[in-house]
């Protein structure tokens, strides 16, 4: 007879694999067919008076340590953090970054608590953590108002978002803070938080309410891309731009493919989106926005598609690292890069 540990291992892997399927709309058909590269982004090559542009390809590179998804993530110090997320186990407390110039992951401090669907960034100099859904035997149960950093090897914890939520959305516009999107045990939240360094403030509202959405800033605006609405069946294509000096938000051409649980960074003026997932399966489509044309092209799409998964740039190359396999909780180990990106 199996032990009681093992029963109630597998019970909580039942229980978070019929959360993450909750919701589902037979009306969404599956994923479309992978689409190649139509666009090249990658470093230019001179020979005689001819000059091409190197397609960015995908390349395997050392699969992580430790099988997760709905991870929260960020470039810190020429390495990408992935942070927290979902196990076989249920959530986790870890944290581990990968060094691409040396295809190397290392251990980091772990977060004072387990944590999935977090929001992560960097904020003067230090990785932040806001958010998230805490340790529940009902996956969206419990979300969190807490702000981590990371100072001197130890998470500390900084003011409190002014309402719990994960899911949510993360990324910094000069001084600012920016939190936005995301769900709490029962709704969808519509406020923009807004942190100067000493206390939050609510911004303008995001114009399409949903949760597992990503966002990107390029310096000057933070751009919000995808997501869902509370069900796993409902996803979509918004793409959303918020000003914090004018504390506006407007909307921006949408998505060619309507997703959730994707991810998303900035390279060579674009914001490029990967992965995602909705109840018929996961993408592999990878997607690209040109934010001064106003226009988007499509990319290379994953080898191996995946939702919740980390999505960033380092130097040349856009890393995408674990993420779950399947619809709901499948975690896995993968790392590849596609590039070169100028």
């Amino acid at each position: 007879m199996a032990s009681l540990p093992k029963l109630v291992g597998l019970a909580f892997v039942v229980v978070l694999t019929a959360a993450c399927r909750d919701g589902r709309d037979a009306s969404v058909g599956a994923p479309g067919p992978a689409v190649g590269s139509t666009v090249t982004t990658g470093s230019t090559v001179t020979t005689g008076t001819t000059t091409t542009t190197p397609p960015p390809t995908w390349q395997a590179r050392a699969a992580a340590p430790a099988a997760r998804q709905e991870v929260a993530s960020t470039t810190f110090d020429g390495r990408v953090w992935v942070i927290g997320g979902i196990t076989t186990s249920g959530a986790s407390a870890l944290v581990e970054s990968y060094d691409p110039a040396r295809d190397q992951w290392s251990p980091g401090p772990a977060l004072p608590l387990p944590l999935h669907h977090a929001a992560a960034t960097v904020y003067r100099g230090e990785i932040i953590v806001a958010g998230g859904f805490v340790s529940s035997r009902d996956l969206y149960a419990r979300a969190s108002d807490r702000v981590l950093a990371l100072r001197n090897g130890t998470w500390v914890d900084l003011p409190r978002l002014r309402r719990p939520r994960g899911a949510a959305a993360a990324a910094v516009v000069g001084k600012t803070l920016i939190v936005t999107g995301g769900r709490d045990a029962a709704a969808l939240i519509g406020p923009t938080e807004v942190f100067d360094g000493s206390t939050w403030k609510d911004g303008g509202a995001i114009l399409t309410r949903r949760d597992h959405l990503s966002a990107v800033s390029d310096g000057r605006s933070l751009f919000t891309v995808g997501g869902r609405f509370l069900s796993a069946g409902a996803i979509s294509a918004a793409v959303e731009r918020y000003d914090p000096t004018t504390d506006v938000w407007e909307r921006l051409p949408a998505m060619p493919t309507a997703r959730a649980g994707q991810a998303a960074t900035l390279a060579g003026g674009r914001v490029i989106v990967a992965g995602g997932e909705a109840p018929a399966g996961v993408f592999p489509q990878v997607e690209a926005y040109d934010i001064a044309g106003e226009t988007w092209t499509t990319l290379p799409p994953l080898p191996t598609p995946r939702h919740g998964l980390a999505l960033e740039r380092v130097g040349s190359q856009v890393l995408a690292l674990v993420g779950g396999t399947g619809f709901g909780v499948a975690p896995s180990t993968h790392a590849e890069v596609l590039g070169p990106f100028s």
